[in-house]
């Protein structure tokens, strides 16, 4: 039973969740580029354009994530935002999150977001436009799919000449077993089995 038990425990353990970004570049490090920044650019995986930047530009802004961030700057993306498609099961849960910085964009600045019709909403920089050493924040929610299929992710700027800065956009759910995962997952199941009727016929008959 010894034996059996171990293999279930090491099937479960094998199957646990994982949680699985959907988010395609969410730390703006493709394409690499040369400090100090890149203007009019499109991060890989995404649809838009605007400033990707190196950490540290200016020695003054450094989100501690990876190498570049990307500005949202109106004055390049024609106002369009940066968006990218992401594929959401209805029903499920998901946690969406980001960091994002004033980046001296003045007190109108404003970062808008949206995840197709399940979730909207913005975040004020105003408080962060000091711009050398201005902090990094995290906004941080979660919300229910409505549909099963692409739903876009987009992010707005409005500001005076930056939009904000972002980094790290995570869009994450509690992952599936692999079907590897499953079939060892069975094979526990099976090896438990086979041991239970092993030791019922050892056992002696009663009387």
């Amino acid at each position: 039973m010894a034996s059996a038990a171990l293999a279930l425990t090491f099937a479960f353990g094998a199957t646990e969740a994982r949680a699985v970004n959907l988010v395609t570049n969410g730390g703006f490090e493709s394409p690499v580029i040369s400090p100090p920044y890149l203007l009019d650019a499109t991060p890989t995986g995404w649809t838009g354009t605007g400033d990707l930047v190196v950490q540290g530009y200016a020695g003054s802004v450094s989100s501690g994530d990876g190498n570049q961030w990307f500005d949202l700057n109106p004055d390049v993306s024609g106002g369009t935002g940066l968006s990218q498609d992401v594929s959401l099961v209805a029903g499920q849960t998901y946690a969406f999150s980001f960091i994002y910085n004033g980046g001296g964009g003045g007190t109108t600045t404003l970062i808008s977001y949206n995840i197709g019709g399940d979730l909207s909403g913005s975040v004020s920089t105003a408080a962060l436009n000091v711009y050398d050493g201005s902090p990094w924040h995290t906004l941080s929610t979660s919300f229910v799919s409505s549909v099963t299929g692409l739903e876009t992710l987009h992010f707005m700027p409005n500001g005076v000449w930056s939009g904000g800065f972002i980094d790290n956009v995570q869009l994450t759910t509690a992952g599936v077993p692999e079907p590897a995962s499953w079939a060892l997952m069975i094979g526990g199941f099976g090896l438990a089995g086979a041991m239970l009727r092993r030791r019922r016929a050892t056992l002696p008959a009663s009387a």
